[in-house]
């Protein structure tokens, strides 16, 4: 065989598939194969959820627990008062996740039409309790001591905050309140706020929840009010109509009710289990 036979021949072995430097574009190790074999990941999510900031605490762990659990899912929570929360939610048709902090406002919500029904959930419980300075140093006893002559009270504002209509419903199913309301120096829009009057000393007392004593046990005491004129209330959650990661969404709340989410509530103080009565 001549010389210019074999370099024929040498050419068409290199042409074929699997040898010499020819690739194919459905070979193992090839660009195009490595392109399918590539795993594609997962498009971040964004969660907003609105909270009313009577559960900020325990929200703030819960949500720094499902986001190491869930990489890639960001939950970007809003804090402050319930129905200023609701207000912000409706009118920017925004948000994926409503969790006031009472029921009533929740109820406002499904009234609005503002959470998809169905959805609604309970995380943990919250009852009603004077709080007062360390030690209680003005013998605060009851509700009708927070109508004493030169006590000063602090309350949640009625209509803005979830606590401050459970405060206002309380006095006035005591008969207290319109004497009690002059003693009342200032109003705040947040249980946030509203806890803080107390803890910083700004007053003598306010009317919270009973987990205020353990957002600041070394600042805060409570007293009981009789059921008779405060019931308990529940902090709900729900999923927004205007969610557009409605999956994501419901995974959060079914983390939040979650043996694991509860134990995190209960962990700062907040009851699980339906109160008493």
């Amino acid at each position: 065989m001549g010389k210019f036979s074999w370099v024929v021949l040498l050419l068409v072995f290199l042409a074929l598939p699997g040898c010499g430097g020819g690739t194919s574009p459905n070979a193992t190790g090839s660009p195009a194969a490595e392109t399918r074999a590539r795993p594609t990941r997962a498009e971040p999510v964004r969660l907003i959820a609105f909270v009313g900031s009577a559960s900020k605490p325990p929200a703030q762990e819960a949500k720094a627990a499902y986001e190491k659990q869930n990489p890639g899912v960001t939950v970007d929570m809003t804090f402050g008062g319930s129905g200023t929360l609701l207000q912000q939610m409706t009118l920017e048709k925004t948000g994926d996740i409503y969790m006031p902090g009472s029921d009533d406002y929740m109820d406002k919500a499904e009234a609005k039409e503002a959470v998809i029904p169905g959805t609604r959930a309970i995380v943990a419980y919250l009852v009603p309790m004077i709080c007062v300075q360390k030690g209680n140093p003005k013998g605060i006893t009851g509700l009708a001591d927070l109508a004493r002559p030169g006590l000063t009270v602090g309350l949640a504002e009625a209509g803005a905050v979830c606590l401050g209509d459970v405060s206002a419903q309380s006095l006035e199913n005591a008969g207290l309140l319109a004497a009690v309301r002059k003693n009342v120096i200032t109003y705040a829009r947040s249980c946030e706020q509203t806890q803080q009057l107390v803890q910083l000393g700004e007053v003598d007392a306010v009317i919270g929840w009973d987990a205020f004593q353990q957002w600041a046990p070394d600042k805060i005491d409570v007293v009981p009010i009789p059921l008779e004129y405060a019931r308990p209330r529940t902090i709900p959650v729900a999923i927004s109509v205007y969610s557009t990661h409605r999956g994501a969404a419901q995974r959060f709340v079914d983390f939040l009710t979650s043996t694991e989410g509860k134990a995190i509530f209960s962990k700062h103080g907040y009851s699980v289990e339906p109160p008493p009565g």
